[in-house]
C-alpha cells in the first residue's frame, strides 16, 4: 500500500531545460489524449472508429470498452494538461499505449520481416514513443506549471 501512495507523491519540480521539456512533453501527450478521448466518447465517427479498432485488436466487449477508454483518455489528458495527478494519469495512459501497441500497432507492422526491420516498425509506432514518453513523466512528475506543485509546498 506504501507503494501506491508513492505514485500520488508530488515529485520535486525539475528545473532548467528538463523541467520546460517534462511541461512541453505534458502538454503534447495531454492534449493530444484529451482530443482524442474527447471524438471517441463524444463524436458518433469517433465512437464507431474506436470500436471497430477494438474489435479488430480482439479486445473483449469493444462496445463497452470504446467510451470507458476514450473516458478515462479524456480525464486523464486533461489531469496531464493541468498538472494534476500527473503520476499516476501518464501511468495509466502509458498503460493503456503498451496495450494499444501489442494489439493494434503489432497488426499494423508488415508481415515477413526480419527481426531488425521488425524492430525499427515497432519503435516508430506512435504508442510505444508515448508510452516511453509518459512512463518517464509517471518517474519524474510534472514539471513547470503543474497545479500539483501549489500542493506540493
Amino acid at each position: 500500500m506504501k507503494r501506491l501512495g508513492e505514485l500520488f507523491k508530488v515529485m520535486p519540480a525539475r528545473s532548467g531545460a528538463e523541467g520546460w521539456l517534462l511541461l512541453a512533453a505534458r502538454l503534447v501527450a495531454g492534449v493530444m489524449f484529451c482530443v482524442s478521448g474527447w471524438n471517441k466518447v463524444f463524436t458518433v465517427p469517433g465512437r464507431e472508429r474506436m470500436v471497430h479498432t477494438l474489435i479488430d485488436a480482439g479486445i473483449p466487449l469493444p462496445v463497452m470498452a470504446a467510451p470507458v477508454l476514450g473516458t478515462i483518455e479524456w480525464i486523464a489528458g486533461g489531469l496531464l494538461v493541468l498538472g494534476l495527478l500527473s503520476r499516476p494519469a501518464s501511468l495509466l495512459l502509458a498503460a493503456i499505449c503498451v496495450v494499444a501497441a501489442l494489439t493494434d500497432g503489432v497488426g499494423r507492422i508488415p508481415a515477413g520481416l526480419g527481426v531488425l526491420d521488425w524492430l525499427s516498425w515497432f519503435f516508430y509506432l506512435s504508442e510505444v514513443v508515448l508510452a516511453v514518453l509518459l512512463s518517464w513523466i509517471a518517474v519524474a512528475g510534472s514539471g513547470r506549471l503543474a497545479l500539483e506543485r501549489r500542493r506540493a509546498r
